[in-house]
C-alpha cells in the first residue's frame, strides 16, 4: 500500500527530528542515530532516578565546618555529568528540531525563489554537509568538556579540598565513583558514535560534491574547425 505524501511528510519530519539528519543521510544511518538518541535519553532518566538524585549527600568530607562541604563539592565538581550531558541533549534536540523544520518547509514549499533554491540538489547537499558538521561540532565539544571537567573519563573517589572554607588539610569522598564513571563513559561512546556515524555520512556526501565540481570544472572538448 502506497503512503500518501502527507503522512510521509510526518515519517520525514519525524526521522529527522530523532535522528538530527537530513533525508539525504542513509537510512541505516538515521535509524543508528534516533536509536542512540533513546539509549541517551534512558540512561539520563535511570541516572536522575538513581546515582544523579542527590550527589552531593554521597559526597563526605572530614570537616566539621557547615560550609566546607558545599565549597568542595563545587571544588570537586564545576558542573555535574548528569547537567552536561542534559545540556548536551538540548542542544541536540534544537539541533534536530532545525533539521525537521527545514526538512518540512522543503516539502511545504511549491514556488518562491529561496525555496527553488533549497530544492537545488546542490544546495541542499551543501547544507546537509552543515548539519552533519555542526553535530559532529556538538558531540566532540561536550566529550572535550565532560574530559576537562573531570580530569579524564574516570571520576575520582578521593579528592584533597583546597578551600578557604575549610580546614588545613581536608580529603572528601565520592561514595558512588565506579556507577557514575559507567554511566557517563556510556554516554561519551553514544557521543562518539553518534560523531563517527555523521563523519561517515560527511565522507560519503563529500564524494560526490568532488565528482560534480571536478566535473563542472573540467573544459569541454573544443570542436574541429574545417578550413
Amino acid at each position: 500500500m502506497a503512503m500518501s505524501p502527507e503522512a510521509f511528510q510526518e515519517v520525514e519530519t519525524t526521522t529527522c527530528l530523532l535522528s538530527g539528519a537530513t533525508s539525504l543521510a542513509s537510512r541505516l544511518s538515521r535509524a543508528c542515530l534516533a536509536v542512540l538518541f533513546f539509549i541517551r535519553f534512558g540512561i539520563l532518566l535511570i541516572g536522575c532516578r538513581t546515582i544523579w538524585q542527590d550527589e552531593e549527600k554521597d559526597f563526605i568530607c572530614n570537616s566539621s565546618k557547615l560550609l566546607c562541604k558545599p565549597s568542595c563539592f563545587d571544588e570537586f565538581s564545576p558542573i555535574s555529568s548528569f547537567n552536561l550531558f542534559s545540556l548536551q541533549m538540548v542542544a541536540l534536540l534544537t539541533h534536530s528540531l532545525c533539521v525537521a523544520c527545514f526538512s518540512r518547509s522543503s516539502y511545504q514549499a511549491r514556488e518562491g525563489w529561496l525555496h527553488a533554491q533549497l530544492r537545488r540538489k546542490q544546495v541542499q547537499r551543501k547544507l546537509h554537509v552543515i548539519i552533519l558538521m555542526s553535530r559532529m561540532f556538538i558531540e566532540g565539544i561536550f566529550i572535550f568538556t565532560f574530559y576537562k571537567v573531570t580530569d579524564g573519563f574516570v571520576h575520582k573517589r578521593t579528592v584533597q579540598c583546597h578551600s578557604t572554607l575549610c580546614e588545613s588539610l581536608v580529603t572528601c569522598t565520592d561514595a558512588n565513583p565506579t556507577i557514575k564513571s559507567i554511566f557517563s563513559m556510556c554516554l561519551c561512546t553514544a557521543s562518539a558514535a553518534s560523531a563517527i556515524i555523521c563523519l561517515w555520512e560527511l565522507v560519503t556526501s563529500l564524494q560526490p560534491m568532488q565528482h560534480v565540481s571536478s566535473s563542472s570544472a573540467s573544459p569541454s572538448p573544443c570542436k574541429k574547425q574545417h578550413f
